[in-house]
């Protein structure tokens, strides 16, 4: 049976930091990881092996100081180098393991939710009243029908943030999702549901790439899972 292609291809991935008198301190060592669409892979391991700093070069938020990433076949990252256009904007959407402060705090839930819209082809991109109509749709998706789609980020609790998280991520439909700790301030029903959402998106063709602590929870969710090392 031949193995289904890599969309999300890692070759060697390397990152680290200069920290006193000039030591090169290594947070990445050479990872290679190849997710084909459809598929979600976890990411665990302990505190300090590297898990959110590999999110963050695979969401190509970060560049790598060795190995490359590639996109749908696409150089995205190597080595000292720039990020590649990705093949549409948007195409790479991220869960942050702080929920709060990834929410804009001035702006209303449903504006930053629908925010990845604007990434569109001006023709293409919703109005102000379709924006508020989509915002109040995903937040219901992920859990949250009764909430006030107005209410700031303060004002309603991280989980819920959490959730408006989640929406935003989806909610352009992505290529690939990485997440970092999705469900940890969510209770188990809400978690449960979050889970489904993210299954459901990757049976329609998603790449998701997530991490946590919560071993259980990736065996659960994930395709495979993969432990990583303190370098």
């Amino acid at each position: 049976m031949t193995e289904p292609l890599a969309f999300l291809r890692a070759c060697g991935l390397r990152h680290g930091y200069r920290g006193a008198r000039g030591r090169y301190l290594p947070v990445v060592a050479g990872v290679d990881l190849a997710v084909a669409r459809g598929e979600i892979v976890g990411i665990c391991g302990p505190s300090g092996a590297g898990k959110s700093t590999l999110l963050r070069l695979l969401g190509g938020i970060e560049p790598p100081t060795g190995g490359a990433m590639f996109l749908d076949g696409q150089r995205m990252w190597s080595a000292g180098s720039r990020p590649r256009r990705l093949v549409r904007r948007g195409a790479v959407m991220a869960v942050f393991q702080d929920p709060v402060g990834s929410l804009d705090p001035r702006w209303p839930l449903w504006r930053s939710v629908t925010e990845p819209l604007l990434a569109r082809p001006r023709s293409q991109r919703p109005g102000r009243n379709e924006r508020r109509a989509l915002g109040r749709e995903w937040l219901s998706r992920v859990g949250l029908a009764g909430i006030d789609p107005h209410a700031r980020p303060r004002a309603v609790s991280v989980g819920q943030c959490q959730r408006a998280c989640i929406a935003r991520a989806l909610v352009a439909r992505p290529d690939v999702l990485i997440a970092d700790e999705p469900t940890a301030a969510l209770d188990l029903t809400t978690a449960a549901l979050v889970l489904r959402l993210l299954r459901d998106a990757a049976d329609s063709g998603l790449v998701i790439v997530v991490v946590s602590h919560d071993e259980r929870m990736l065996s659960v969710l994930c395709d495979r899972v993969m432990a990583l090392r303190a370098p």
